[in-house]
């Protein structure tokens, strides 16, 4: 098991620049840290500190991966994002190599989603339609390290990860408990009030 902590741009100092500068990402190491796993974006935009994220973590030699907050209700919406994304990770270089900790396609809960689901516009099937859909494109690109995040609820309860998509890694948000409840988990993101470095992030372990 191995300590670790994602980020996007909600980590900036009082300055406006991203807080895990490359010191950051070293005192992070020095604290037990071994990955970090960083937002590379949203609604086909760069999350703004991408790119310096990228370089402090790699340069602080930390296990690197990148995840992609999906906005996707349709299996060619998926499709559509894991072009862009395929598209942005090849227009900065970066490969399987790089991103150690994985490419990781954000399904999570919010408002429009839930909306949907709660309108019978979206069923279970459909959600794990849209994440296989993703992933497959994914691989099909020579991408081979790449994995859905989710919380428990959803990712368990409402979609059929589980039955239908066992080969592919599961990054699991599920806060207050002593383990993970997910079977075979690869990343457990226990808490969302953690601290590396001073700043509060989410925390992650991975197995």
């Amino acid at each position: 098991m191995r300590k670790g902590f994602d980020i996007s741009a909600w980590q900036e100092d009082y300055n406006g620049n991203p807080y895990f500068n490359l010191e950051r990402m070293e005192q992070a190491k020095a604290e037990g840290n071994e990955f970090v796993i960083i937002k590379l974006g949203e609604a086909y935009n760069v999350d703004e500190y991408f790119e310096e994220h990228m370089t402090a973590a790699l340069e602080a030699g930390l296990e690197v991966g990148v995840y992609y907050f999906s906005h996707a209700y349709t299996e060619a919406t998926a499709v559509q994002e894991a072009e862009w994304v395929i598209n942005t990770l090849n227009a900065y270089g970066y490969t399987d190599w790089h991103l150690q900790a994985g490419i990781w396609y954000d399904y999570e809960e919010h408002t429009q989603l839930r909306a949907y689901i709660n309108a019978g516009a979206l069923t279970s099937q459909d959600m794990t339609n849209c994440m296989s859909r993703f992933v497959n494109r994914l691989w099909q690109a020579g991408f081979n390290n790449v994995g859905i995040y989710s919380g428990y609820s959803l990712l368990w309860d409402e979609t059929y990860a589980y039955s239908q998509m066992q080969s592919v890694p599961v990054w699991c948000a599920q806060y207050g408990s002593t383990e993970c409840d997910y079977p075979d988990v690869k990343i457990w993101q226990y808490s969302d009030s953690g601290y590396v470095a001073g700043a509060e992030v989410d925390v992650n372990y991975m197995y």
